[in-house]
């Protein structure tokens, strides 16, 4: 009967990495097996937590309390037993191990939202808040260089960005957000700039033409671009393009 504790553990271990602060968002770079042991190991966490409860409610929670002359019943187990009995149970030794898989089960799934808020409480002494999601997502960006300039330049609500698309395009404005991990394309999805200006690079130079000033319109645009199709992202410095684009001199390549 216990054998069976392996489903609900697992089930239990993906939970947590679905609803953690920081397992959620590391979740789109566990594959495969890999996944598969992550969701046994957080499992295990949740077990490992729900176990002890499980047993001091079994053996030091009395079964009945009295407070002002009104009886509360705190036996959930005994009150199982006789559920289980009622469904079908063979004896009371049947219908005591269906009750306490049940127990067991319903609290290892419950430790992994004790693990999801022990890990907001985690993250709160270390940042000092509450709302830690940019800076577990910026950790977990650095081993990406685009994915980090990106989200760094996100922040920097001053700082603008000039795109190199794979057709030559060229964008340059502000990044206004990314898209959140997921389990299969992680943070390589979809990103929303607010564009400057626009133009493209010469095919023979590659310097860099604008064409439209966005500037120009009587609202706020906004563009969404896939970042598997950027070529190339750096920050774009307005003084240092006005210095290398001199209208008395040739174009000259912008990296």
């Amino acid at each position: 009967m216990f054998f069976l504790l392996i489903f609900p553990v697992l089930v239990a271990g993906f939970l947590a990495c679905h609803i953690h602060p920081i397992h959620s968002y590391r979740l789109h770079r566990y594959e495969g097996q890999y996944l598969y042991l992550k969701s046994a190991e957080l499992g295990l966490r949740c077990f490992a937590i729900a176990f002890p409860v499980f047993l001091a409610g079994h053996f030091w929670i009395p079964e009945t309390y009295t407070v002002c002359g009104v009886r509360i019943d705190l036996a959930p187990h005994a009150a199982l037993i006789n559920g289980m009995s009622a469904i079908g149970a063979i004896d009371d030794s049947e219908a005591g191990k269906m009750a306490g898989f049940f127990l067991l089960s319903a609290l290892t799934l419950c430790a992994a939202y004790i693990m999801k808020g022990w890990g907001h409480l985690v993250l709160r002494l270390r940042f000092g808040t509450w709302h830690a999601k940019v800076y577990v997502i910026g950790e977990l960006l650095e081993d990406s260089p685009l994915d980090n300039l990106l989200f760094r330049l996100s922040l920097q609500k001053d700082k603008h960005v000039m795109l190199t698309l794979d057709d030559r395009k060229v964008y340059v404005g502000k990044v206004i957000s990314l898209g959140e991990p997921s389990e299969t394309n992680g943070m390589d999805q979809d990103i929303s700039i607010m564009p400057l200006m626009s133009g493209y690079r010469d095919k023979d130079t590659l310097s860099v033409k604008f064409m439209t000033h966005y500037d120009d319109a009587s609202s706020d645009i906004y563009l969404s671009l896939r970042q598997d199709s950027i070529v190339s992202a750096t920050e774009f410095n307005f003084a240092a393009y006005e210095r290398w684009n001199l209208p008395t001199q040739a174009p000259s390549t912008l990296l």
